[in-house]
This record gives structure tokens, sequence and C-alpha cells, in this order.
């Protein structure tokens, strides 16, 4: 086989393998993963639209309500005040319809259901119903 044609079998391989795309499990593991390691500025990234706008609302009113004395960015104001995660036990996805999943994730005996968006083919945490505006 010519190396163009191995390169192409390879690529055809890749694409139905689905490498590269995320999935609602993998998303929500890498976003547990950063904010474990206090990555935050990733684990926002993480988050969908929606959640950002959300956060970016509540450190402006934050901000305006200190009269300026508090310039954090956004990320810092969300994630500043909560604890580390524990470990992971299970990960699995509970429904996915379109461009939405809930993810089922087991950690120290408790159970917990996360919801996820795709967003330009990637998935995002989306905690928006849980940020209040």
């Amino acid at each position: 086989m010519r190396p163009s044609a191995m390169s192409l079998l390879l690529l055809a391989v890749l694409a139905l393998t689905g490498c590269g795309q995320s999935t609602p499990v993998t998303a929500y593991k890498a976003f547990h993963a950063q904010v474990q390691k206090r990555d935050y500025k990733k684990a926002y990234a993480a988050l969908s639209r929606d959640t950002r706008e959300r956060i970016a609302s509540q450190a402006q009113a934050v901000q305006q309500a200190s009269g300026g004395a508090v310039k954090a960015e956004p990320y810092e104001l969300f994630f500043s005040n909560s604890a580390l995660p524990p470990d992971v036990t299970e990960a699995t996805v509970l429904r996915e319809e379109g461009d939405q999943a809930t993810v089922r994730v087991l950690f120290s005996g408790q159970t917990r259901e996360v919801r996820l968006v795709r967003e330009d083919s990637e998935w995002k945490i989306d905690l928006s119903d849980s940020i209040k505006p």
C-alpha cells in the first residue's frame, strides 16, 4: 500500500472510531480532573456558554457591589470557595438525546447526575440551572 493510501486509511479509521471527539463521560472526567488539579481556568472553559455567562454576570455584580474592590476573574470567584471533589468511582451516560446528555457520577458512596450540552462538537458541563441569574 502506498503511503498516501495508508494515510487515508488511518484517517478513515480515526473518523469512524470518533477519535478526537469528546463523549459526555470523557468531558466530565476531564473537567473533574481539572478541578482536582485546581486548574480552574481550564475547568471554566469546560463549562457551557450559558453557565459561563451566568458566572460572569454574578462576578460583575460582585465587582459592582464591592465598588470595584473585587476584580477577580469569573472563574476565580466561582471556584475559589469550593472544596476539591472526591475521586470518581464511576461515570456513565444515563441519557443522551441530540446535544444534551446526563452523566451519572459515583463517588464516596454518593450518586450525582450532571447535565452536559454539546457546543461546537464538544461536550460541556452545564450548571446553568443551578446558578441563579
